[in-house]
C-alpha cells in the first residue's frame, strides 16, 4: 500500500482509482478474480488507516452467493419426428434452449402455430388480442413468433409491448396446458441472430415449461408441412390482426433439455469506525460500488460493436467512488484517533459488489443486516445511508440525488457545503438506479451524488487519466462532512415515503437500437438531453451528438425520459425515422436508422 495523507489528498485518491482501474483487476466483473482483487485491496486499505472489521465472523468481508450464468448442458436433444422419419436438430445451429426453460426428457408432442403468441386485454380504444382463439394447444408444443407484429401503429405497439416478453408468453402457453414453447424470430424482424441468446437474468430463476428458440429455415420447414409458408404467413400478421392458429399436421416434437445453471460468489467489504469502545445500537452507513462491467461480453457496453475482449476500467464507474469512500474513511478514523470528533454513533464504510448486475451486495446487506424486525440487540440500526457513484468528473455541478427521503437532507446539505462551496443540483428522487434502493426499499433514507453520465460510461475509454481529482476531493470533503454529521447527531433522519415514478417501459424490452446516452440527472428540460452518443451507433451516424435535446421522434412528442423510452418502443428495426432535437437553441431534423438490439 502507498503512504497515504491524512487529509483527502488528489494523489490519494488517484493512486486508488488507478490501482482500482488497472488491466490487471480486469474491469472487476462481479463473480470474477477482478472483485477479488478489488475488494482485497479496499480491505487492506481500510486495515491500514484503523477501522474494525464488520464482515462475517468477524472479518473484513461478507459473503453472498448468486446464479451466474447459464450454459448447455451435456445431451440436449430435439428431434422433429414425421412418419416413421426422425430428424435430430443440431443445437446451436438448428435450436436452442432459453435460460428459463424447463428442463428434462419431453415425450413426443404435435404442434400448433399461434402466431405471435399474445394473449393481451382491451384497453381504451385498443381491442384485446388473443392469438389462442379457436386453437387447443393442451399437451402440444406451441409455436409462436417472438416479437410483436411489426408494422403495429406506435400507440398499439406500446399497448402490447408488455405482453410480448418471452416470460409472458411461456406463461401464457403454460396456462393454456401446452407442452412447451417454440419461438422463431422470422424473417420480418431483422434480428442478428436469429436463435435467442442463453444469457439469463440475476435474480430471475427458471420455469418448468420446456422453451426453446428455432432457426427460420427449421420453422419454415415445419409451416410448410401445413401448407403454410412462414414469410408470408408473417407478414400478413405483420398488419396487425391475429389469425387464427392452426395445427401442423403429420409431425410431431420430442425433446430433452439439459442446462447448467452456474452458481457464483462474491464479497462485500464492510469496515467499522466505532463511536465508542463498544458498537453503537445504530450506526450511519456509507458506500459505493467496487465492480463494474469487466470485459462487457454481456454485451453491457456502451460501444456499438466493442472490442471482444476488451477490458472495460471503470474508473469514473465506480472506482471513483471507493477512491473518495477510503479517503472519507481516512480523514474520520484520523479525527477521531486524535479526538476531533465526538461521536453518537458508529459509521459503517461499505464496498459493494454486484452493482451492476443488480445491487446484488447491498440487497444481500440490507437482507442480513439492516431489515425491520432485525433483532436490534445483535443487529444495530442503520440511520441513513450514503452513496457515492460515478463522481469522478465534475463539471459545473454535483447531481445530489434521493433528497426527497428525508426533510433533513436539503438544510443539512446546504450547512455542509458551505465550506466546500460546490453548486449542487438536488433532485427529489429516491428511485434511483444505484444501491441506494436497497435501503430506501427498507424504510432508511437515502441520499446520492454523481457527476453525470459521459460518452465514456461503460466503454474501454472510462480510464483513470480522465478524471477530476481536485473535484473529486470537494466531493469527498462534502460527504465526509455529511457522514460526520449524521453520526455525531442524537435524533436519527426522518424517513419519506415517496411514490414509485412511472418507470415508462423496460430497457429490457427494446429492439430497437439508436445509441444515444441520455443525460438522466437533467431536470427543467423540455425534453431528453443527451450527454453523448454511442461511437458508431445509429445516432452518430444520423448527426447527433452530445448536448443535443430530442423534443421529438418520428412525430411522438418528446417531454421527458418516459416519452423517449415509449417512442423507441414504436421503432421498427431498419426503418429511418426523423428525429427532431434542438441544438444550441435551434431545431434541427435529422433521420436516423434503428438497428436491432439483438
Amino acid at each position: 500500500l502507498p503512504d497515504l495523507a491524512p487529509e483527502i489528498a488528489p494523489d490519494d485518491l488517484r493512486q486508488h482509482v488507478t490501482t482500482l482501474a488497472s488491466e490487471s483487476m480486469g474491469g472487476r466483473l462481479t463473480g470474477t478474480e477482478g472483485t477479488r482483487l478489488a475488494t482485497d485491496y479496499v480491505a487492506r486499505v481500510m486495515a491500514a488507516i484503523g477501522l474494525q472489521p464488520a464482515g462475517d465472523m468477524g472479518g473484513w468481508f461478507q459473503h453472498y452467493a448468486f446464479p451466474s450464468g447459464v450454459t448447455l448442458g451435456d445431451g440436449n436433444r430435439l428431434t422433429l419426428l414425421q412418419g416413421t422419419r426422425e430428424t435430430a436438430l443440431a443445437v446451436d445451429a438448428d435450436w436452442r434452449p432459453l435460460a428459463f426453460s424447463g428442463t428434462g426428457a419431453v415425450e413426443p408432442a404435435e404442434i400448433a402455430f399461434v402466431g405471435y403468441g399474445l394473449l393481451a386485454p382491451a384497453e381504451g380504444s385498443h381491442p384485446a388480442y388473443d392469438s389462442y382463439e379457436g386453437v387447443d394447444v393442451k399437451g402440444k408444443w406451441v409455436l409462436a413468433l417472438r416479437y410483436l407484429p411489426e408494422d403495429l401503429p406506435p400507440e398499439r405497439r406500446q399497448q402490447l409491448h408488455e405482453y410480448a416478453e418471452l416470460r409472458f408468453k411461456a406463461m401464457v402457453a403454460r396456462d393454456r396446458g401446452a407442452r412447451g414453447l417454440i419461438l422463431v424470430s422470422g424473417p420480418s424482424a431483422q434480428v442478428k441472430e436469429q436463435l435467442v441468446p442463453l444469457k439469463s437474468e440475476t435474480g430471475a430463476g427458471a420455469g418448468s415449461l420446456p422453451v426453446v428458440s428455432i432457426s427460420d429455415a427449421t420453422a419454415a420447414g415445419l409451416l410448410a408441412e401445413a401448407g403454410k409458408d412462414l414469410g408470408e404467413v408473417q407478414k400478413t400478421l405483420d398488419k396487425g390482426e391475429p389469425l387464427s392458429g392452426f395445427d401442423l399436421p403429420g409431425v410431431s416434437l420430442s425433446a430433452d433439455i439439459r442446462l447448467d445453471r452456474r452458481q457464483s460468489a462474491d464479497r462485500n467489504v464492510l469496515g467499522r469506525l466505532q463511536a465508542g469502545e463498544t458498537p453503537s445500537e445504530s450506526l450511519v452507513v456509507i458506500g459505493a460500488h467496487a465492480d463494474h462491467v469487466g470485459r462487457a461480453e454481456d454485451g453491457s457496453s456502451r460501444d456499438a460493436e466493442p472490442d471482444a475482449g476488451k477490458v472495460h476500467f471503470g474508473a469514473d464507474d465506480n472506482a471513483s467512488g471507493v477512491a473518495a469512500l477510503l479517503e472519507i474513511a481516512q480523514q474520520l478514523a484520523s479525527q477521531k484517533a486524535a479526538g476531533k470528533v465526538d461521536l453518537k454513533r458508529d459509521i459503517l464504510f461499505a464496498a459493494w459488489t454486484g452493482e451492476e448486475l443488480g445491487r446484488l451486495g447491498s440487497a444481500h446487506f440490507v437482507k442480513a443486516f439492516a431489515a425491520p424486525g432485525a433483532d436490534k440487540g445483535l443487529t444495530p440500526a442503520v440511520v441513513a445511508y450514503l452513496n457515492l457513484d460515478m463522481v469522478g468528473r465534475l463539471d459545473s455541478q454535483l447531481y445530489v440525488q434521493g433528497v426527497g427521503s428525508s426533510a433533513l437532507w436539503r438544510q443539512e446539505l446546504e450547512r455542509r457545503n458551505a465550506p466546500v462551496g460546490l453548486a449542487l443540483r438536488l433532485q427529489e428522487d429516491s428511485y434511483l438506479p444505484t444501491d441506494t434502493t436497497s435501503f430506501y426499499l427498507q424504510g432508511i433514507p437515502v441520499l446520492t451524488v454523481f457527476t453525470g453520465a459521459h460518452p465514456d460510461y461503460n466503454t474501454p475509454r472510462d480510464t483513470a487519466d480522465k478524471l477530476d481529482y481536485e473535484g473529486l476531493v470537494r466531493i469527498a470533503r462534502l460527504m465526509g462532512l455529511m457522514t460526520r454529521g449524521l453520526a455525531q447527531r442524537q435524533e436519527a433522519p426522518d424517513y419519506i415515503a415517496q411514490e414509485k415514478p412511472a418507470s415508462g417501459a423496460n430497457r429490457a424490452n427494446l429492439r430497437a437500437y439508436l445509441g444515444t446516452i441520455p443525460d438522466y440527472t437533467a431536470r427543467g428540460i423540455q425534453g431528453v438531453l443527451l450527454s453523448g452518443v454511442a461511437k458508431g451507433g445509429p445516432a452518430e451516424q444520423g448527426g447527433m451528438q452530445a448536448g443535443d435535446v430530442i423534443v421529438s421522434v418520428a412525430g411522438k412528442a418528446i417531454e421527458n425520459i418516459y416519452d423517449y423510452t415509449y417512442s423507441l418502443n414504436a421503432l421498427k428495426v431498419g426503418q429511418p425515422v426523423e428525429v427532431r432535437v434542438m441544438r444550441a437553441g435551434q431545431p434541427l431534423a435529422l433521420t436516423v436508422a434503428p438497428v436491432s438490439r439483438e
